[in-house]
């Protein structure tokens, strides 16, 4: 499992072709498949240069110079090496030999291990003209790659004014918008962090608030510019209210009330009313009323603003079940009416991969023999983050468990064997050794009477 910390992430790699890459977590571990079946091998041994790190005879470890966090498993050939280093980096060479002594082959594995990446960050900035600025970084990893996507597709260049789609900083065009996602991989681990952006106007988001029933959205403690009306100096007197509360009173160009004034601003000439430090309690539904120059209402319409925290930094933890098996939990910090979905390898999971779970909850569970890049990506209306996963085939512990068991029943039984078959070698030494002495005092009877007569 790739995971975006180097602690306890394991990865798995196949070294039974020659010239192998392989890639371990620094702090992590490895499983290495250096061969088959060790116990049909006469003699190995696993060098790293021309020190021996392993050498056997069949299922007989004869060494194993980094045992005290390493383990070698003859029946499957796998060799497990924790706590990895940046120094067990290198080139490995695996001799197999006849049991005269003759090599039968060789093949070499190349180890690296690298610091996975992880906590990408993502920051924007709003320029002079309306362009868009978008940094990503992450903490550690080494070397790390980075590719972008808007709405899912790879960004093109009538979006991207300058930097490349695998660079950390790229400059977007104005007017564009959507959910941009910047994903940062090394050969170990991969991270990514979403954004939903808007068009440039400022640093604020907008909400077109002329429709009636208008729903906007923003992110506690943002800001936002809330479209009321096309231009106010046209307009006789208005007011804005929140549960018959006046928020904003006017007339044509002329503010007359403004109760959030402090952090509020109104332009008559477009209608906009920006409010920024958005808190809980600015949510709500608002009402618009027009009047005309007599004071009769000439039109009103309402607005439902919501206030929400945003999603971040998801996590996913993973477990392998008895059967095979894999239950896989997502959750988020903080973040107000979280919604989840799933991706396997770029695409929806399906019920042949999904065992339990919807594929829009936060905890599932997947079939048996399902592996590939998981992707869990969390959002609300304002945010939204995703963090991916590669899951391997979880070995069935079914079998293992059957096989242990089967063992101890066997063992069980010749051990009751070997007892009665003990006890009934001891039974018959023991009447062997009675006979001779009830004999013995037979003949001792017979003598003492003759005495006795001829007395």
């Amino acid at each position: 499992m790739l995971l975006g910390v180097s602690h306890g992430v394991e990865t798995y790699c196949d070294g039974r072709q020659d010239g192998a890459q392989c890639y371990g977590a620094l702090g992590g571990a490895v499983v290495l498949q250096l061969m088959d079946d060790a116990s049909e091998i006469p003699s190995y041994d696993w060098k790293k240069g021309a020190s021996v790190i392993l050498n056997g005879r069949k299922n007989i470890i004869i060494t194993n110079t980094i045992g005290n966090r390493s383990t070698f498993v003859p029946s499957d050939g796998t060799l497990k090496i924790n706590n990895l280093s940046r120094t067990d980096s290198g080139e490995y060479t695996l001799r197999l030999f006849y049991s005269n002594g003759r090599e039968t082959g060789e093949r070499t594995l190349k180890l690296s291990v690298e610091a996975p990446v992880s906590s990408v960050q993502l920051v924007s900035e709003c320029l002079s003209q309306g362009q868009m600025k978008v940094s990503c970084s992450s903490e550690g990893g080494d070397s790390p790659q980075y590719s972008w996507t808007l709405d899912g597709h790879t960004l093109t260049d009538t979006e991207l004014l300058s930097g490349s789609k695998e660079t950390n900083i790229i400059t977007l065009k104005q007017h564009v918008s959507g959910r941009l996602v910047c994903s940062v991989r090394n050969h170990i681990s991969s991270v990514s962090k979403e954004l939903m952006i808007s068009v440039c106007r400022g640093v604020e988001t907008d909400c077109d608030g002329r429709q009636d029933g208008a729903q906007c959205y923003e992110a506690l403690g943002g800001a936002v510019v809330l479209q009321l009306m096309d231009n106010a100096s046209e307009i006789p007197s208005y007011d804005w209210r929140k549960r018959g509360s006046v928020i904003l009173r006017g007339r044509k160009n002329i503010i007359v009330i403004n109760t959030i004034g402090k952090r509020s601003t109104f332009t008559p000439d477009n209608g906009t009313f920006s409010i920024s430090n958005l808190c809980r309690n600015d949510s709500g539904e608002y009402t618009l009323t027009l009047f005309d120059s007599n004071g009769r209402e000439t039109g009103e319409r309402t607005l439902k603003l919501s206030v929400e925290a945003p999603v971040s930094s998801a996590q996913l933890v993973s477990e392998c079940l008895s059967q095979g098996q894999i239950w896989v939990s997502c959750s988020s910090e903080g973040g107000d009416s979280p919604q989840y979905s799933w991706t396997l390898d770029g695409h929806t999971l399906t019920d042949t991969e999904l065992l339990s779970g919807s594929k829009e909850t936060n905890i599932i569970t997947l079939k048996q023999h399902v592996s590939g890049r998981l992707v869990c990506s969390v959002r609300n209306h304002i945010s939204s983050v995703s963090k991916e996963l590669m899951i391997s085939v979880c070995r069935d512990h079914s079998l293992l468990t059957c096989g242990l068991l089967s063992v101890a029943a066997v063992v069980s039984f010749v051990g009751i064997g070997v007892y009665f078959k003990w006890k009934k070698i001891k039974y018959e030494k023991a009447e062997e050794s009675a006979a001779p002495r009830r004999t013995e005092k037979s003949e001792d009877s017979s003598v003492t009477e003759l005495r006795s007569l001829s007395d």
